[in-house]
C-alpha cells in the first residue's frame, strides 16, 4: 500500500535514547543498501505490478466507454459438437445465426427453422432487451473481477518481445477475498500478454492452484487444477475484442450436482457495424452470411 509522505517542513532533531539510535542507524544502513541494490537493479517487482495496473484500468475504461458495434463469427465446442454462430450487435441488442454444425452447413428445413426463429425474436424486441440486460449484469461482473486484479496478486515481468511483454502472477499473500469469486481469484496463479504501448491485454492463462470450497464445502467447491485462457484482438485504433476463451473447470455444487465449467469460443471475421443499425437489418445481414 503506497505510503504518503507527512506535509510540511523538515522536524527538528529530538535526544533519542542509545536504543532508538542504534535502531535508526541500522534502519539507515539497510535503506542504503536498498537503494544501492535498486540502483543496480530497477525493481521488476513494482514496474510490473505499475504496468498491470494500467493495462487493468484500461480494459476497464473501454468496457464503459467504447460503444463500437460489431458482426463476427463465433466457433464454440462442447463435448462433441461444434456451432458456428454469426453474431450481429446494434444498440438494440444482439442476435445470432446458426449457421454450421460439426463443420457441416445447416440443411434446407434448419436454416428454414432459423429464420422463423430470427423472425420471432425481432418481433419481440422485450427478448433482446432481456438478452441485453444478462450481457450488461455479465459486463458488470467481469469489471468486478477485473478490479481485483492489481491487489490479489503480485507480478514478475518475465519475457518481452517488441511492445509485448509477459508478466508472471501469483497470489497476493496480503490480499484479503471479500467474496467467493475473489476466493476463486485468488487461488489462480499464470502468465498474462500485455501490449506495454498500448497499455491493453493481449492474452491470460491461469490455473487454479488449491481446491477451492464454499462454506467451507457445503456449497460447493471446484477442484485444483482447473484452468483457463483468454485472448484478445486489436480489431480496429483502440478496441480489442475477444479471440478466444477456453475455460476448463470441475467441482460440485449443492453437495450432489458436478459443475462443469467447460466452455470453448473462437471469435473471427470482426466487421464493424453502422451505430445505426436496426434489428431488422441484423436479421438481413444474417440471412445474407447464411447464404454466402
Amino acid at each position: 500500500m503506497n505510503q504518503q509522505l507527512g506535509r510540511g517542513g523538515p522536524k527538528r532533531s529530538s535526544p533519542f535514547s542509545p536504543r532508538i539510535r542504534k535502531a535508526s542507524a541500522m534502519a539507515a544502513v539497510t535503506i542504503a543498501f536498498l537503494a544501492i541494490q535498486m540502483a543496480a537493479e530497477p525493481d521488476q517487482g513494482i514496474n510490473a505490478r505499475n504496468l498491470a495496473r494500467e493495462v487493468i484500468w484500461n480494459e476497464l475504461w473501454a468496457q464503459t466507454h467504447n460503444h463500437n458495434l460489431w458482426s463476427h463469427r463465433e466457433l464454440t465446442r462442447s463435448d462433441s459438437k461444434e456451432l458456428l454462430f454469426q453474431y450481429f450487435q446494434t444498440k438494440e441488442g444482439t442476435i445470432r445465426r446458426l449457421l454450421a454444425v460439426n463443420g457441416h452447413p445447416l440443411d434446407a428445413p434448419q436454416r428454414q427453422a432459423e429464420n422463423e426463429r430470427i423472425q420471432r425474436v425481432i418481433r419481440s424486441p422485450e427478448v433482446v432487451r432481456e438478452d441485453q440486460k444478462k450481457e450488461e449484469a455479465d459486463a458488470r461482473r467481469e469489471r468486478s473481477f477485473l478490479r481485483l486484479f492489481p491487489e490479489a496478486f503480485l507480478y514478475r515481468e518475465v519475457g518481452r518481445q517488441g511492445d509485448l511483454v509477459t508478466l508472471r502472477f501469483t497470489p497476493n499473500p496480503l490480499f484479503h477475498p471479500p467474496n467467493d469469486m475473489a476466493k476463486v481469484l485468488h487461488s489462480l496463479e499464470g502468465t498474462m500478454v500485455v501490449n506495454a504501448k498500448e497499455k491493453r491485454l493481449v492474452s491470460i492463462k491461469g490455473r487454479l492452484m488449491t481446491e477451492v470450497r464454499f462454506w467451507g464445502g457445503l456449497l460447493g467447491y471446484l477442484q485444483q487444477g482447473g484452468t483457463f485462457s483468454v485472448s484478445m484482438e486489436n480489431v480496429a485504433p483502440g478496441d480489442w475484442e475477444l479471440k478466444s476463451l477456453v475455460i476448463k473447470m470441475k467441482g460440485k455444487a449443492l453437495l450432489f450436482k458436478t459443475i462443469g465449467v467447460q466452455e470453448d469460443e473462437r471469435c473471427s471475421s470482426y466487421t464493424p457495424v453502422p451505430p445505426d443499425a436496426t434489428l431488422a437489418q441484423a436479421a438481413e445481414s444474417l440471412l445474407k452470411s447464411a447464404t454466402s
